[in-house]
C-alpha cells in the first residue's frame, strides 16, 4: 500500500509541474485532445496564440479551434483541453512511478524479518532461562 501512495503522490506532483509543458513549452500539445473535442465536419485541430499588450503587461492566450472545409470552425477554448492534458500527465506519471517502484522492489533481495529494536533476529529463548533449577 505505501508503494501505491508514493506512486500516486509522485504522479500528482509531476503531473502538476507538467502543466508548464502545454502552456510555456508546447501549446500545440492541445492538438492531441482533438479527438475528444473536434467532431465532424470540423475535424482539423488548430491552436491559435493571441498576444495582448496593455499598461499591466503582455498576456498570451491559447485557444483550440476545430476547422473544417470551407472555413467552418468551432472554438473549443483552452481550459478543457488543458484539464484533459493535466489528467493524462498525472496518469502517465503515476503509471511510470508504479512501474519503477515495482521493478525496484523486485530487484531487492528478500530479507528476514528483524526486531525493530535489535539489529539481529530474535534469539531462541528456552524455558530453562525462565525457571531456576
Amino acid at each position: 500500500m505505501p508503494r501505491v501512495v508514493t506512486s500516486l503522490s509522485t504522479g500528482l506532483l509531476v503531473g502538476a509541474f507538467s502543466i508548464v509543458v502545454p502552456v510555456a513549452i508546447w501549446p500545440g500539445e492541445a492538438k492531441l485532445t482533438a479527438p475528444l473535442f473536434c467532431s465532424s465536419p470540423t475535424t482539423e485541430p488548430v491552436v491559435v496564440s493571441d498576444t495582448f499588450h496593455d499598461s499591466d503587461g503582455t498576456y498570451t492566450n491559447y485557444t483550440l479551434y476545430c476547422v473544417g472545409d470551407h472555413g467552418i470552425l468551432t472554438e473549443q477554448g483552452f481550459a478543457l483541453p488543458m484539464l484533459v492534458m493535466l489528467t493524462a500527465h498525472i496518469v502517465i506519471a503515476t503509471a511510470l512511478a508504479l512501474i519503477v517502484t515495482s521493478l525496484a522492489r523486485k530487484a531487492e533481495p528478500d530479507r528476514p524479518l528483524r526486531d525493530p529494536v535489535r539489529s539481529e533476529p530474535h534469539p531462541h529463548v528456552g524455558t530453562e532461562d525462565y525457571f531456576e533449577h
